[in-house]
């Protein structure tokens, strides 16, 4: 190597040091590369140390996202707050003192009136108790007086207590119905067409049913009480010539009176007492055959 070129001389006889230039350059060449290589690293591992102090350590501290929504076990979900547990909600109160709820099934109770008050009576059920009914404002009062099966007709809105026989009905449609025996056979008013419409069991016997509808066919004593658009929402009953039929129309208080027999729809107020829905009382001694 010469040295007279790597170490120049200046004029006060000193040398400056200077490396051969093209070492000079391969070493600035291999100092860039380093660089873009450390840059492409971080760039694609990230920054460790920034990571950690940006990140708490979890053991040592809840996460941000704890911080923000509370241990959902701590905390009831909003929706439980909104719909309480069924199991925890209370009763609905009772009805009001003297006002029977409507949406129940009304208990009912048959025998003769045996006192009558200003506002309430006292019934002789069928079974040797008394039971004393309430009677409001709006009550309803049926009337039953003796009517006749020549009164049945298309249209004619019926009602009958029936029970079901292991015989189909003569009555001709397209699929097969079963044939009832009915204990009775009321014609209705226009006055209460639409009243107790459909088809339900009843409580006379453990059998019975009671159906409610407009007369849609008739089979020598066998009508079609039809209480629906279909063909399956019919019931088919058969009058007996012994049974009862029965003209039933709208009453009044006028026929409240010692020694009457009724049957009665009641309900319990909030005091436990009965209130009457509804009265059906016999005319000229008829005894209701509900």
């Amino acid at each position: 190597m010469n040295l007279q070129r790597a170490w120049p001389q200046f004029r006060d006889g000193t040398r400056e040091r200077r490396l051969p230039a093209p070492r000079f350059v391969s070493r600035v060449r291999v100092l860039c590369c380093l660089g873009v290589i450390a840059s492409v690293m971080v760039a694609a591992l990230g920054t460790p140390a920034r990571a950690q102090d940006a990140t708490p350590d979890r053991a040592g501290a809840p996460a941000p996202s704890q911080d923000v929504a509370p241990d959902r076990a701590a905390t009831p979900a909003p929706a439980q707050e909104a719909t309480p547990d069924r199991a925890a909600t209370p009763a609905p109160a009772p009805a009001r003192k003297g006002t029977p709820a409507r949406e129940q099934e009304p208990d009912h109770i048959r025998g003769q009136i045996a006192k009558v008050e200003r506002s309430s009576i006292e019934v002789q059920t069928r079974d040797g108790k008394t039971v004393r009914l309430g009677l409001p404002d709006a009550l309803t009062i049926i009337s039953l007086a003796k009517g006749s099966f020549t009164a049945v007709d298309f249209g004619v809105y019926v009602g009958a207590v029936a029970v079901r026989l292991e015989a189909y009905s003569p009555i001709v449609r397209d699929s097969l119905s079963w044939l009832h025996r009915g204990f009775e056979l009321r014609i209705i008013d226009e006055q209460l067409r639409g009243i107790a419409l459909g088809h339900k069991n009843w409580d006379l016997t453990a059998e019975t049913i009671i159906a409610h509808g407009w007369i849609d066919d008739i089979e020598g004593r066998v009508i079609s009480i039809k209480w629906g658009p279909t063909e399956e929402e019919e019931t088919d009953v058969e009058t007996p010539r012994d049974a009862p039929v029965l003209k039933m129309s709208l009453g009044d208080k006028s026929l409240i009176k010692p020694g009457a027999h009724v049957f009665a729809g009641a309900q319990k107020d909030g005091s436990g007492r009965y209130v009457a829905v509804f009265i059906i009382v016999g005319k000229d001694g008829i005894v209701p055959p509900l």
